[in-house]
């Protein structure tokens, strides 16, 4: 027992460093990318179709990569996930020596910010097949240090940014995409019992046997868990308000008089408030209903969603952030919690993928939406929009997610 939980704390600490890292590039590729492409003289609109289509496409190949993974050994899911980040890694250095030609500009961060997309299912199914193993690995607290890394990174990123400019954006890829690269390449537990590792294989992503994977098409997941896919438009709606606020924050801050060093200090402070929630959600769901505790999450989505849009100063902007706490910060280990809750193990990985399409569909919608609106009219239109499409979100949640 004190070999195990000493073995669980040292393979939270290795999972910590990967979501320490990889949240950190999320948030320097993801949310850095309207104040990139602004300084490249793009435009709202065109900005919302490069990530329109980098979300159309991610959201495609996460259920396909999943389909992979849940076929394949626990090896090969954490080869699969390197050899992506490795992509990236590249794709961040040909950005940092190309020319400044739009097209080139526009090429390289929609392939960037697909795979990095695509890898997050990948990430997540990381740490959960340990978890399935019996192996307690901390979750959230893993995600917690995501936290608090993104929040870091925000901070230091957008005030360099506002010093040096937009160029050094690729160098900062290259170094973060690195690190999470070495963290995940080095991530398996060793000095195991030869009986337990050909156990650990065997059993693949802790899925019995090939016998039971699950071959279950899209289409086929949807038929089989259709309240399950109503939930997935629900996180469609509150991801597109939530995207409409994250992708255009520049503009958000800016209408208030705020600027890029403002931006990243908003990020910042919903990520640092994040913090202790996920790091204490495995004591929040021992003593409150998950499924209680996701609802919560919808609803505080729209009131931060209310917050933003009567924000008229910086504070007021720092105060609707500090609700991430209450929303993104419990939906994201609760969602993830409640794919083992509702799903069946062998289509476990396939569950968790869907999650995050249904994410990064989000992401279509919010960069669409709001590109377009800023495009032809106001910030606060954008922003009234959103907290419609939110309130439809939440009440959908409120209605399908199973006790």
């Amino acid at each position: 027992m004190k070999n195990r939980m000493t073995t669980a704390g040292m393979m939270t600490a290795r999972y910590a460093l990967i979501h320490g890292s990889y949240w950190m590039v999320f948030g320097a590729t993801y949310n850095f990318i309207t104040v990139y492409l602004l300084s490249k003289n793009f435009v709202s609109h065109e900005i919302g179709l490069i990530l329109a289509f980098t979300n159309i496409f991610s959201a495609i190949l996460q259920p396909l990569v999943a389909g992979y993974a849940d076929r394949s050994r626990k090896s090969a899911l954490r080869y699969t996930t390197s050899l992506m980040l490795f992509i990236c890694l590249s794709l961040s250095f040909i950005m940092a020596v190309s020319p400044d030609i739009m097209f080139v500009t526009a090429s390289l961060y929609f392939l960037l910010l697909t795979v990095m997309l695509t890898i997050h299912p990948l990430i997540n199914s990381l740490g959960m097949n340990y978890i399935n193993e019996g192996i307690p690995l901390n979750f959230g607290f893993a995600r917690g240090m995501g936290s608090l890394s993104y929040a870091i990174m925000s901070f230091v990123l957008g005030a360099a940014v506002e010093q040096y400019g937009t160029d050094i954006l690729p160098f900062a890829f290259i170094i973060l995409f690195g690190f999470t690269f070495v963290f995940t390449i080095s991530f398996t537990l060793k000095n195991r019992s030869s009986e337990d590792a050909d156990a650990s294989e065997s059993a693949g992503t802790s899925i019995p046997s090939h016998g039971d994977i699950s071959a279950l098409t899209a289409t086929g997941f949807i038929l089989k868990y259709h309240r399950f896919s109503f939930y997935l438009l629900g996180v469609i709606l509150i991801f597109i308000s939530f995207n409409i606020i994250n992708i255009y924050m520049i503009k958000i801050v800016q209408s208030v008089g705020g600027n890029e060093a403002t931006m990243g200090s908003a990020f910042a402070i919903a990520a640092i408030l994040e913090l202790p929630v996920m790091l204490s959600f495995a004591k929040l769901i021992s003593r409150y209903h998950n499924t209680s505790l996701l609802k919560l999450a919808g609803l505080v989505f729209s009131v931060k969603a209310f917050i933003t849009l009567i924000s008229s100063s910086v504070g007021m902007i720092f105060l609707a952030q500090s609700f991430q706490m209450l929303s993104y910060a419990i939906f994201i280990p609760g969602s993830i919690y409640y794919v083992n809750q509702v799903i069946e193990k062998k289509d476990m990985i396939k569950g968790q993928a869907f999650t995050t399409a249904a994410t990064t569909l989000g992401g279509v919608g919010g960069s669409l939406i709001g590109g377009w609106i800023l495009s032809a009219a106001t910030v606060k239109l954008m922003l009234i929009v959103g907290l419609g499409i939110s309130l439809a979100g939440s009440l959908i949640l409120l209605i399908t997610i199973e006790k």
